[in-house]
């Protein structure tokens, strides 16, 4: 696999780590799925046009090309499948079906190890049952596991959903089952606190004994009809990498909506005209007074990282309320900081103070 695939891979792995866990826990898994014969046929007939396009000369060309692609020459890739004559009537096939399910999709799976274990499917959804036509949306799907092999494309992922394409977005889980059907692969049963999601089969590996429990997040990255801007997550790597562990609400400000701030942070590596990335990427944090949010924002930087706090203001300009400036002479390597905004941000009779803890985890990497 290739190197710049991991690192824009990991980035996404690292803004999901981040996030707050599930609500839903392991206990709650549903009962076991029971497939329609209309589903069954369909992961079967899939794993009979993954076959046939795999040992075609176009397929052993394009897998062959495939283990050199970064993500967004992956992302082309994958978004090309349904135009492929063997799934453009495996697609027409399933459209035609009485299905309950509303997104058909078709992804390819990775494993890799940077700083931590992941998987990754890049996928592309296509609309069925009620939301048969025109849509479709690209999608990146992750999770962090323990033990995978070290950068390996590990197979075609086949998928139906509950979910319309560009609704597949957010948080879900997922457990391995054994569907029983007559052919080789590993099968996931996905769901999130309202119920089932979706079903899905990864051609190319086997299931494992037993029942393995795993948290995931699914990235839209693109869909027909919708606005496609994306903001940044993928960061270039750089010489150091540093956690912003917490944030801490010493004092809100009082904006007059209640006696909370409605939080998201901004980093910039080293200044100029360099990305500044948006925490959390499309939402933000509640925070009372004495509040500790546990971010675990990672950076790359190579000098410095600029972080800048904000109390989101639904119809006004956003407030800032902290602003950092992080040098890597001020750091330790393995050890928590505690930095206080560079700037008073308090006026009249409004107190406003936040602090963040910052620790270096990796410096002078080659």
């Amino acid at each position: 696999m290739k190197e710049l695939l991991k690192i824009q891979l990991a980035n996404y792995v690292a803004d999901f780590k981040s996030m707050p866990p599930s609500a839903t826990p392991p206990a709650a898994v549903p009962a076991k799925p029971v497939l329609t014969s209309n589903q069954q046929q369909v992961f079967i007939e899939s794993e009979k046009a993954w076959k046939a396009y795999s040992e075609s000369p176009e397929g052993k060309k394009d897998l062959a090309a495939m283990q050199d692609m970064d993500l967004p020459t992956l992302r082309a890739y994958v978004a090309s499948l349904p135009d492929k004559p063997i799934f453009v009537k495996l697609i027409k096939w399933i459209k035609s079906l009485d299905l309950p399910d509303s997104s058909f999709t078709i992804g390819i799976t990775v494993e890799a190890e940077f700083i931590i274990g992941f998987s990754g499917t890049i996928g592309i959804a296509t609309g069925i049952g009620n939301s048969n036509g025109a849509q479709a949306a690209e999608f990146l799907t992750v999770a962090v596991d323990i033990g995978v092999q070290a950068g390996a494309m590990a197979g075609v992922q086949f998928g139906l959903w509950n979910e319309a394409p560009a609704d597949l977005g957010g948080s879900l889980q997922g457990v391995e089952i054994d569907f029983g059907l007559e052919v080789e692969f590993s099968a996931g049963f996905y769901f999130n606190t309202s119920g089932r999601r979706g079903i899905a089969i990864t051609i190319g590996t086997g299931i494992e004994d037993g029942i393995s429990f795993v948290e995931y997040y699914t990235y839209i990255l693109g869909d027909q009809g919708v606005d496609p801007y994306l903001k940044p997550v993928v960061q270039s790597r750089k010489s150091n990498f540093l956690i912003i562990e917490t944030l801490k609400c010493v004092h809100p400000s009082n904006d007059g909506s209640g006696d909370e701030n409605e939080v998201y942070f901004t980093f910039q590596a080293d200044g100029g005209t360099n990305t500044v990335y948006p925490y959390p990427t499309y939402s933000n944090f509640s925070m009372k007074e004495g509040q500790v949010w546990a971010c675990g924002r990672s950076v790359w930087f190579n000098s410095s990282v600029a972080v800048t706090v904000y109390d989101e203001d639904a119809g006004n300009d956003d407030d800032v309320v902290g602003y950092f400036s992080i040098i890597l002479s001020q750091l330790k390597l393995n050890e928590s900081i505690t930095f206080h905004s560079t700037k008073d941000y308090s006026s009249g009779f409004d107190d406003v103070e936040y602090t963040i803890n910052v620790k270096l985890i990796a410096q002078n990497v080659v």
